[in-house]
């Protein structure tokens, strides 16, 4: 496979999914491809090309291997220090009886969404949780809740590793049992599709995908997210190194950046032009 092949099959990448692959992981995917055509007994690389054009389950396979996953709980422990001392509290207050609705639009492996439900369950918040990612392989680790000792770090996050007490085995890896798996709806999201987003949300993280995106992509993205997705008033995440890529040329009008210490969200303003 020449770089001419292989540059064809990473603007299909980027074309059915808005991704374009950081130099990183260029490496990755070419060893996928290289390893599906030796499975295919294929040595043109058009011919692969032309299968992912028409079959969907290969290109799901190839998009999968495309995608970087590396997460863990309670990432980016600022950020959950301030749900637990001023969002959440502030949410739950403003409408008691209310299950808050959060979406982590990125989810990976599921990590991010159980650390936020695991929070809300331990301030007695009712939730209502969905994960996204366009990574199918991602979504069944996440339904099947099952986690190696890597999935936490000594340091970030370490304020709330109590909440995974319960499910730590002997081996130090994380069981986490269905009561909590059935409380997360898990969907398949191409973000770069801009359809189906889930409506009405309270809090949505988005961390560690901007990255990926193009500024038009990301613009749309914003716009979709600030237009169908998020409540007025609502509580938008990113990652803290994707803050500064975010400014006011991609930034809906409706969204604001809001600081609070050394972290940094976005906010949907009310109509009258203010959060609430």
């Amino acid at each position: 496979m020449d770089d001419q092949e292989f540059e064809k099959i990473i603007e299909l990448i980027t074309q059915r999914t808005g991704i374009i692959p950081r130099d990183s992981h260029i490496t990755g995917i070419k060893n996928f491809i290289n390893k599906r055509l030796k499975e295919l007994s294929e040595k043109e690389a058009q011919v692969y090309y032309e299968l992912l054009c028409s079959n969907r389950d290969e290109m799901i396979s190839l998009i999968n291997s495309a995608t970087v996953n590396e997460t863990y709980f309670f990432r980016e422990e600022a950020q959950f220090q301030l749900l637990q001392s001023k969002i959440l509290p502030a949410i739950k207050a403003a409408a008691p009886a209310k299950a808050i609705r959060i979406w982590s639009a990125a989810s990976s492996s599921g990590e991010e969404i159980y650390s936020l439900l695991l929070l809300a369950e331990a301030m007695n918040i009712k939730t209502e949780c969905t994960a996204s990612d366009i990574n199918t392989k991602v979504l069944e680790e996440c339904e099947a809740g099952l986690y190696k000792k890597n999935a936490v770090r000594s340091v970030d996050g370490a304020a709330f590793h109590h909440l995974l007490a319960p499910y730590r085995q002997a081996d130090g890896s994380f069981v986490l049992p269905e009561k909590i798996c059935s409380k997360v709806t898990r969907r398949q999201i191409n973000l770069s599709r801009l359809t189906d987003f889930p409506k009405n949300q309270d809090i949505i993280f988005i961390r560690n995908v901007f990255i990926y995106f193009s500024n038009e992509m990301k613009k749309q993205i914003l716009n979709l997210i600030a237009q169908q997705s998020l409540l007025p008033g609502g509580y938008l995440f990113v990652s803290m190194n994707e803050i500064a890529s975010i400014d006011s040329t991609i930034l809906p009008d409706s969204l604001e950046k809001v600081a609070d210490g050394k972290v940094f969200y976005f906010r949907k303003r009310t109509q009258a032009g203010v959060s609430l």
